[in-house]
């Protein structure tokens, strides 16, 4: 499939779906036709009316979300698939070497664990996986989701189960240019805690850049290694990435690799079906996904490999 051709199937699913908006708004203008003449008729209180109204409201939008799926799942999914072979694997390919991209595979719930910086609560989904490499720096990505289950009760003593976003974001993975025998982890302070693993054994480091203190908790296994890592110069850089991307982030350095999670609350490479399609937005988009990965290369230095060597 070319460029026209998706923007023909997208057209395709653009009408479809403004059919299904008619055609639902037509049904819930009826049902609350009828519910008001029955009710007013019959004398209900509008208590009543209302809750009921609600109720049908709430019904109506629900199978109209089913009879959307229906008629257009298919389509839309068939424009996802091409929009990142065309679009997406194309910038991925122009921006780096050895590249690997696999829209509907993610970092595996085990892998995640077994680097041991994150929690993967009750339910665990990724996508999007990348593994390329950039000035000579493997690296691996992935969109994570991960979620808990909690109870809500409401004030008639109901209880509901309920999805709790515990972390949503990328999960990136880079060679790193010392060779170190203890894992550390640096996670800011506005990262979510409870997504963080305590089962390992860490102690808690205090760094001698006071501003450095204030924006992170410094966790590790060995202080020596924490000092040998997390040099003067270094923690400027990641002081300085962290006030770029502006959200939740965690640096986590284990078997001699640099594991870092943003919890930004976005989807990278996702595009919009309803937003009809202009080439230059789309690859300006593409860019700033692709610029979240060699911005940390670039700006933590991880292509000097001055001190790639046995400590």
């Amino acid at each position: 499939m070319n460029v026209e051709e998706l923007k023909e199937l997208q057209l395709k699913i653009i009408k479809k779906n403004k059919k299904c908006n008619l055609i639902a708004g037509t049904i819930i203008s009826i049902i609350v036709i009828i519910s008001l003449i029955i009710f007013f008729t019959n004398k209900f209180y509008i208590e009543n009316i209302l809750m009921s109204i609600f109720f049908e409201l709430v019904i109506s939008i629900a199978i109209t979300f089913i009879i959307k799926h229906i008629v257009n799942g298919k389509d839309i999914r068939l424009f996802n698939e091409n929009y990142k072979s065309i679009f997406v694997l194309k910038a991925l390919k122009d921006n780096f070497d050895n590249i690997n991209y696999l829209p509907e595979r993610g970092f595996s719930e085990e892998s995640v664990l077994q680097v041991g910086m994150l929690n993967t609560g009750d339910r665990f989904s990724s996508n999007d996986f990348i593994s390329g490499e950039y000035k000579g720096i493997k690296f691996e990505q992935s969109d994570i989701h991960i979620e808990e289950e909690h109870e809500r009760t409401d004030s008639n003593g109901n209880v509901r189960k309920v999805w709790v976003t515990l972390f949503k974001g990328r999960l990136m993975m880079f060679d790193f240019n010392k060779t170190f025998k203890a894992n550390i982890q640096v996670s800011s302070k506005d990262f979510d805690s409870q997504i963080l693993p305590w089962g390992k054994k860490y102690i808690k480091v205090k760094m001698e850049d006071l501003e450095f203190n204030k924006m992170f908790r410094v966790y590790a296994q060995s202080e020596h290694d924490a000092f040998y890592i997390l040099t003067p110069h270094f923690m400027e850089k990641m002081k300085e990435v962290t006030n770029k991307i502006n959200c939740g982030i965690m640096f986590c350095f284990v078997d001699n690799r640099l594991h870092i999670a943003i919890d930004n609350n976005q989807d990278s490479f996702e595009y919009n079906v309803f937003k009809v399609i202009n080439e230059q937005e789309i690859e300006a988009d593409i860019i700033k996904d692709i610029k979240v990965i060699t911005d940390f290369v670039n700006e933590l230095n991880l292509d000097n490999d001055l001190f790639r060597k046995e400590v």
